[in-house]
């Protein structure tokens, strides 16, 4: 998948993130080989299944 595919499947988002989490963040991205953005991502998804699941 070249860089223009992943930009369209993926747009690029700002949030605020204080330095602490963001430090958090790095560090268990860099533990697990994946991106900042993965590790952000799999802990938004797991939140709002979570959230999904208490609605049902």
């Amino acid at each position: 998948m070249t860089q223009e595919e992943i930009m369209v499947e993926k747009p690029v988002r700002s949030v605020r993130i204080p330095d602490g989490r963001w430090d958090a963040v790095k560090d268990k991205a860099k533990r697990e080989g994946k991106s900042a953005s993965d590790v952000v991502n799999e802990a938004l998804e797991e939140h709002l299944s979570r959230d999904q699941r208490k609605k049902k």
